[in-house]
């Protein structure tokens, strides 16, 4: 029988993501399913801004944030990202690096999204500036002048948006979601972040479901 297939609906920029990581990760390595990673577009068009204007609220809800998934917002992160407040949020540069690396490493997405998170979430760089993706380029064996090309290639860019899109139209509007395909239907299994012994029995029960009724 076919692998069931597991949508992660997820965005670089997204502190809750960063913390549904680990949890993605671990059902990735298990290899029960497999994978495509897919950016929201959380912070894009008119709401493009500084960060200034989030930093605040980011901060009081890292505590919980830190609780609940067991990450942690890095010091470099609060003094580079939140206290300087001058990093422009955007989703857009984010997933367009993922759509091109996706594209080249399709087997490797889970693990893709989590390196680019790092670079912020844990290194404090700004997603917006290629050279900050190319310790993750190097890491995967990519090559570094083809990314960087097509980094502002307006192909890449187009595939972003695409995601975007479809995620709007599956009706989703937060992050990080998870959506899993089994038996032809699509099933969605999480909205926000959820703990992996939640997560993993959720999916159990869809493919069970999907199982049943498939006979």
């Amino acid at each position: 029988m076919e692998k069931p297939k597991i949508y992660y609906v997820q965005d670089a920029l997204c502190g809750w993501c960063y913390g549904m990581s680990p949890v993605i990760t671990r059902l990735f390595e298990e290899q029960e399913y497999t994978f495509e990673v897919l950016s929201g577009g959380m912070i894009r068009g008119n709401n493009v801004r500084p960060i200034s204007g989030m930093a605040a609220y980011i901060k009081q809800a890292a505590p919980r944030l830190e609780e609940m998934t067991g990450v942690k917002l890095t010091e470099t992160y609060h003094r580079e990202i939140l206290d300087k407040g001058t990093y422009m949020s955007n989703s857009e540069p984010p997933a367009v690096a993922m759509a091109i690396l996706k594209e080249q490493f399709p087997e490797r997405q889970v693990p893709l999204a989590a390196a680019i998170q790092q670079q912020h979430f844990v290194e404090g760089l700004d997603l917006n500036q290629v050279e900050t993706y190319l310790p993750v380029v190097r890491a995967f064996g990519a090559d570094e002048a083809d990314f960087k090309q097509k980094f502002t290639d307006e192909k890449y860019l187009a595939k972003a948006r695409e995601e975007f899109e479809l995620v709007e139209n599956w009706g989703i509007n937060g992050f990080p979601a998870i959506v899993c395909q089994a038996g032809g239907k699509l099933y969605l299994v999480a909205r926000g972040f959820q703990p992996y012994e939640q997560l993993s029995a959720t999916l159990l029960q869809v493919r069970q479901e999907a199982q049943a009724a498939g006979k």
